[in-house]
């Protein structure tokens, strides 16, 4: 198959369109028309047929046509991305059928109302270092470290020229601070232990965001999408959310009772 394209910049953006050859029949446009209405370029667009996130074009002789839903379906890639989703989970998600793409994506919104983010907290530098105690040259490393692991993000410094950032995650870099006076670990010890800690909240959420994948989200995408099954499967997300809540907190309570019996048996004598 043959595509009309201008040459590409070394990063692969889009090339300039002249009048010529930019559009087909019936409205229909090559891949550079498709970039430079998308603002996504040739390159990306080629990877994303790759993906299989974009629907073959519409051959005319031997030359590659796209029209407007190959422009939403763009577009849905892009908000799905913007709601920080990967690429490969997109294709999961997507199929060649861009009919329900305005669904797909009022389902993605209301899966980000699902699970929605924490409240961000604007602070100083200042006190962030005071709270976490920090000194000389312990400062800049666990600062980084914080940055790292998406706890706080840099912010546009205050109009007294203060330096300022946003706290991301105020509920669990709290619990770092508490983590410190309850078991005298300095900043870098409790920011392990935060770090920690979220690879294994990671490994549950990806246990149960493959399952509904699998099992409720698959079989929706094989059936064909039907309308009338939408509610279902929204209704599925947003009991995985309580489900997924409830199990975890069950399970780390049995855990946490064995394993304080198991270690802390022994100092009484009976292990």
């Amino acid at each position: 198959m043959v595509e009309h394209t201008s040459p590409e910049s070394e990063d692969g953006s889009p090339g300039a369109l002249g009048s010529t050859g930019s559009t087909g029949p019936s409205g229909l446009f090559v891949v550079e028309e498709l970039a430079r209405r998308t603002g996504v370029s040739v390159r990306s667009l080629r990877s994303y047929q790759s993906r299989k996130l974009l629907p073959p074009p519409e051959l005319h002789g031997r030359t590659g046509y796209y029209g407007a839903e190959h422009v939403e379906r763009v577009r849905l890639v892009q908000q799905l991305r913007a709601a920080g989703l990967k690429l490969d989970g997109i294709a999961r998600m997507l199929d060649t059928d861009t009919t329900a793409d305005g669904q797909l994506l009022a389902f993605t919104e209301q899966a980000r109302g699902i699970f929605p983010p924490p409240e961000v907290e604007l602070t100083t530098l200042a006190d962030l270092v005071d709270r976490f105690r920090l000194a000389g040259t312990d400062a800049g490393p666990v600062l980084e470290t914080a940055l790292r692991l998406g706890l706080v993000r840099e912010a546009p410094d205050g109009s007294d020229g203060e330096p300022r950032v946003e706290v991301v995650a105020p509920a669990l870099l709290a619990a770092g601070e508490e983590a410190m006076r309850l078991l005298a670990l300095d900043a870098a010890g409790a920011l392990d232990l935060l770090e920690r800690l979220r690879r294994h909240a990671d490994g549950v959420a990806k246990l149960y965001v493959g399952l509904f994948v699998d099992r409720v989200w698959q079989p929706f995408v094989d059936a064909g999408k039907p309308a009338v099954a939408w509610p279902d499967v929204e209704q599925a997300l947003d009991d995985l959310r309580q489900l997924a809540t409830r199990a975890l907190q069950a399970t780390f309570d049995l855990a946490m009772a064995d394993r304080a019996d198991r270690v802390l048996g022994g100092f009484d004598g009976r292990r």
